[in-house]
């Protein structure tokens, strides 16, 4: 069915997406075992078995796995199925831990989706909008009893890199600074920090410098050549060859579809 894709699956390695990401549908993540990392446009989680990972739609993210194996759920789907708005601003959350009950009621309300994925007649994009919102609640009921978890050891110093990154992104920034602001080496600081983001940092940082360069697009205050060097591209032939690879647009052609 068009707007919805479902997916379960288990893996018996460590490691990470293959390519990180970002979409124009939301996600639904939900870790049915094991434990692993998730990265979410500026932020760092540590989910454990129970917990769903809320992703909006086109937010930069990525995962790190632990264990070697883990067993996840997942559900992405556009926003024509879901009627109240109240329940997207659900995905600002982050993570939600569910309770033994809810994991219970969750998992056969994904069952129900991909029941009517699979059967698709007129009434199935209905009921699936109704299993979602079902869903949705659910979340926002477990939402007020999850305590957050704190990062700590190397996904604390790498969150900090992070924040670090998506402050600086303008500026002459790289992998030296950095693991020099840190304090470590700049091999250890890379590799620590691929282990914990499932980025490389080079790969994180031009991802955060095209996704504002999206966002002043947008804006149309600036020239696309003032842009470039607002978001850290010293060249702006770079920069559009560097849009067009992971937009699929040229700068000047998103601009025109996107000015706001």
């Amino acid at each position: 069915m068009k707007g919805i894709f479902t997916e379960r699956d288990v893996k018996r390695q460590k490691g990470g997406m293959l390519k990180s990401h970002f979409h124009a549908f939301y996600e639904i993540y939900y870790l049915a075992k094991g434990r692993m990392r998730y990265i979410i446009s500026d932020k760092l989680f540590d989910v454990r078995s129970g917990d769903v990972v809320l992703i909006p739609a086109n937010v930069l993210h990525n995962t790190s796995y632990d264990d070697e194996v883990t067993e996840r759920l997942l559900i992405n789907f556009d926003s024509s199925f879901i009627s109240k708005n109240e329940l997207l601003s659900l995905f600002s959350k982050g993570v939600i831990h569910l309770s033994d009950s809810s994991r219970f009621d969750f998992e056969g309300l994904y069952k129900k989706i991909g029941d009517e994925i699979g059967r698709s007649d007129d009434y199935s994009k209905d009921l699936i909008s109704q299993y979602l919102t079902e869903m949705l609640i659910i979340f926002l009921r477990n939402d007020s009893a999850s305590a957050p978890k704190k990062l700590d050891g190397y996904s604390l110093i790498m969150q900090d890199a992070v924040d670090y990154i998506n402050q600086s992104y303008g500026s002459d920034l790289s992998l030296n600074t950095a693991a020099k602001r840190a304090s470590l080496s700049k091999s250890f600081f890379s590799k620590k920090f691929k282990e914990v983001t499932g980025f490389g940092f080079s790969e994180y940082l031009t991802l955060v410098r095209i996704k504002n360069a999206e966002r002043m697009l947008s804006e149309g205050k600036l020239s696309v050549t003032e842009i470039a060097f607002e978001c850290g591209f010293n060249d702006s032939s770079y920069f559009a060859a560097t849009f067009k690879k992971l937009i699929g647009s040229t700068p000047k052609k998103y601009e025109k579809a996107n000015k706001t």
